[in-house]
């Protein structure tokens, strides 16, 4: 299938322009250990504007060229290798089957890019691929010295890619929305199937192994992202991944875990008890964590925006907190002095797509990015008392921070750093006793939303959440057949 990836490089071509050459790098094959290799995963530009799936290839875009607008180097047909580790499509099949106009085998491609760049004025390249810059460096460096002989355009300014496919990859077509409405829907099977599994006295591994059995079984290769597992005081770790802890009676066990399907992934979290019944600690807790979700869903609209998401789910969160003791001062001061984040430390959205942490800016101009069609995000405020907060020190000191990021922008990281120390330190502080019955309790409740032209679509809807559905559903006998 050339469609929908053509489409997108034709969009690609008119930002670069007949001025212009992109150069987009597949990933590489990653050693796990010592002559082993990770699975290998496409990197997600590359596969969004491609849909070739074999590592160390590189795409190459030259708008207006007689010659060929869009170029595919790709690893040489080799059937001894191929024996080995897989059929490879060679530089005919780029051609045939992706839809490239020219195709070589990939140790040309300093040769050849050297004579694409003539006549180009930007080259428009992330940098950070140790494997490409001295080659994009070397072939730019090459073009000048044709310049100073022979005189015409040379590339002269080199520009960031992932800018502009940041921004296509924000607003997601039906291909997309269909991808993700699969990945949804699969995923979220998957998260009913692990709360019926659980229980007290497995290890997070085996709610894990059921959970990816299930994602297996129904047709996804892979996950979007490593599967958090996390029960009990594990739950306060926002990026568990250990996943061996063996799971306790009383214990509330935190899924935040999702399947890949086309090369785009859901992102569901979910927190239950391993028991079948919330104690009343949990449920307190819980119960903010719900309704601020709730306000957050609100918001998804059209003209809203992440960071109003965010700010509505943060207040009824730290209105809870202080209702719940966990914070001492007022729903306002907690809100202005930034006390919440020791119980809530991160984000309430990010994009969604083919990263899980997809593509594209917050911000338009300074100011928080209205919210339009076609835009894929998450839901997911949470709250974690850990273990070791049964006493914490809060600063009396409120700021602004959009104001402390614009500073460390204006002043340097450092001199920033320095003041924000120095104004911590010299602000009042307060000790706060935190309720013995929250220690240990780490409740996120996540959905991925996709906005529509009314509103939104929530995609993964069908993992209950509620309080008594939850409980119904963990109360339920497993499906498959697990031993």
């Amino acid at each position: 299938m050339t469609e929908p990836f053509a489409a997108r490089r034709r969009r690609l071509a008119g930002i670069v322009g007949d001025d212009g050459i992109a150069i987009i790098p597949a990933a590489v094959e990653v050693v796990r250990n010592y002559d082993v290799h990770h699975e290998f995963r496409q990197d997600s530009m590359f596969w969004y504007l491609t849909g070739f799936h074999e590592p160390d290839a590189v795409a190459v875009l030259t708008p207006g060229s007689s010659e060929a607008e869009y170029t595919l180097f790709v690893r040489p047909k080799d059937p001894t290798q191929e024996v080995w580790t897989g059929i490879r499509t060679g530089p005919e099949g780029a051609k045939e089957r992706f839809g490239a106009d020219a195709a070589y085998d990939i140790s040309e491609l300093e040769d050849v890019l050297e004579r694409y760049v003539i006549g180009r004025e930007v080259v428009w390249y992330r940098s950070g691929d140790p494997r490409l810059d001295p080659v994009v460096s070397a072939v730019i460096e090459r073009a000048r010295a044709h310049r100073e002989r022979f005189g015409g355009p040379v590339p002269s300014t080199v520009k960031d890619v992932s800018v502009p496919v940041g921004e296509m990859m924000l607003y997601k077509d039906a291909h997309e929305a269909e991808m993700l409405r699969r990945a949804c829907e699969l995923s979220a099977k998957g998260h009913r199937e692990a709360m019926r599994f659980a229980r007290p006295g497995q290890y997070e591994y085996q709610v894990q192994a059921a959970l990816e059995y299930y994602w297996r079984l129904a047709g996804s290769p892979r996950n979007g992202y490593p599967s958090i597992v996390a029960a009990g005081a594990n739950a306060c770790i926002l990026h568990y991944v250990e996943n061996d802890k063996q799971i306790g009676e009383g214990d509330l066990i935190l899924i935040d875990a999702a399947a890949e399907v086309g090369g785009y992934s859901s992102d569901i979290t979910r927190t239950f008890p391993a028991s079948g019944r919330f104690t009343g600690p949990q449920r307190a807790i819980y119960e903010v964590v719900l309704a601020a979700q709730r306000r957050g869903l609100e918001l998804s609209v059209p003209g809203s925006s992440t960071r109003a998401v965010h700010d509505a789910a943060t207040r009824v969160l730290v209105e809870g907190m202080v209702d719940l003791g966990l914070l001492p001062r007022s729903v306002e001061d907690s809100l202005a002095m930034h006390h919440y984040t020791e119980f809530f430390m991160h984000g309430t959205s990010h994009w969604l797509g083919l990263d899980v942490h997809d593509r594209g800016s917050y911000r338009v101009d300074g100011k928080p990015r209205p919210l339009e069609p076609g835009m894929c995000f998450t839901v997911e405020p949470g709250i974690y008392v850990a273990p070791d907060k049964a006493e914490i020190e809060l600063t009396l000191l409120a700021y602004d921070v959009d104001e402390w990021n614009e500073r460390r922008i204006r002043l340097g990281r450092k001199a920033a750093a320095a003041l924000e120390k120095e104004e911590r330190e010299k602000a009042e502080k307060i000790r706060h006793e935190v309720p013995a019955g929250f220690l240990g309790i780490g409740v996120r409740i996540e959905d991925d939303v996709l906005i529509t032209a009314d509103g939104h679509e929530n995609m993964t809807l069908s993992v209950p959440k509620e309080i008594d559905e939850v409980e119904a559903l963990c109360a339920e006998a497993p499906t498959l057949p697990l031993a």
